[in-house]
């Protein structure tokens, strides 16, 4: 194992090991649970890739500017180029597939868990023209769900961020600047679903490239304090980046400079970093959550439903809370 792979990983890190032997062993495979992908998403995916699809495999990307507001460039410097972890003193390249990746799944993860990883790969396909496979089949990418006492023993590193609830690790090819080629994904199944099912989401975005955002209502933020969004679907912010670390006028294996170069920030109009409008909070005493809108006013209406993301405004709500505290109506003042 190469000296890269032997480093702590942090919360959320996607560990690229360039060139190193980082496969995983598939000792959880007799007793893996897998699925395969909805039609729904094997029909998007496949269109997604009839779109995009023989563009990306070109070996030059083309030179026209790409038009974009300043602070899309900013955005995509930073979810494209600029590592979770100090792990390697080299120079960031951008890093995306010329394929589609198959993910499979290994250990025992929910239903639920199967859902949001089957919405997660189309939402990421629909973004960047990829066609993400779910499948029973041996793939590209394995995607663990294990205790996360577990985590170093998959990712076969010494030790990993006790408080990490999902780490990515990425293999890139050693003879093509960039291109990744493989990859291991760990995901705490003793997490909350309502967590894990953000966590899902945002390790398949390392998977297909992405960094950690300085948004926090993103799905790729990775921060780990209160303030971040608790929503698993990506923002418009997140499916704007995927979409330009795709885009057939760049390549893998540029570097910021060249990124830099075909990025230019003359747009007017485009995509900012909304407020976070949606929070977990727990019932005093109790290990019930509830997702409450977040803003500006003073009480918020909430629901028990955490099966789904709810559309605001909240609906006959369940439970309102002013921040500090649960009631089942709202408090008048």
């Amino acid at each position: 194992m190469s000296r890269l792979t032997r480093r702590v990983l942090g919360v959320g890190a996607a560990l690229v090991a360039a060139g190193s032997a980082c496969t995983s062993t598939g000792t959880a495979a007799d007793r893996s649970r897998t699925t395969d992908a909805p039609a729904a998403n094997r029909a998007v995916a496949a269109k997604a890739t009839e779109v995009l699809g023989r563009r990306l495999d070109r070996n030059a990307a083309v030179a026209a500017p790409i038009a974009v507001t300043p602070y899309e460039r900013d955005a995509f410097l930073a979810l494209a180029l600029r590592p979770t972890s100090e792990l390697a003193k080299r120079r960031p390249v951008l890093q995306r597939w010329v394929k589609g990746p198959r993910l499979r799944v290994i250990g025992d993860p929910s239903p639920e868990d199967l859902v949001r990883l089957a919405e997660a790969s189309q939402r990421w396909s629909i973004s960047t023209g990829l066609g993400i496979e779910v499948s029973t089949q041996p793939g590209d990418v394995d995607v663990h769900f294990v205790h996360r006492a577990d985590f170093a023993r998959v990712l076969e590193v010494d030790q990993v961020d006790p408080t990490a609830v999902g780490l990515t690790r990425l293999r890139i090819d050693p003879r093509r600047s960039g291109v990744i080629v493989g990859g291991i994904v760990v995901i705490a199944d003793d997490d909350l679903q309502v967590s894990r099912n953000r966590t899902i989401a945002h390790e398949i975005g390392h998977v297909i490239g992405l960094q950690h955002s300085e948004c926090e209502s993103t799905v790729m933020d990775g921060s780990s304090d209160g303030s971040r969004s608790v929503r698993w679907s990506p923002s418009a912010l997140d499916a704007r980046i995927a979409g330009l670390l795709y885009d057939p006028r760049l390549a893998p294996g540029i570097d910021a400079r060249g990124v830099g170069e075909r990025l230019m920030p003359s747009a007017t109009t485009g995509t900012g970093c909304d407020p976070v409008d949606l929070e977990l909070v727990r019932a005093a005493g109790t290990e019930r959550h509830y997702l409450c809108a977040r803003g500006p006013q003073r009480v918020r209406p909430c629901t028990a439903d955490l099966s789904r993301e709810p559309a605001l405004p909240i609906t006959n709500p369940d439970a309102w809370t002013d921040g500090s505290s649960l009631s089942s109506h709202p408090q008048r003042g």
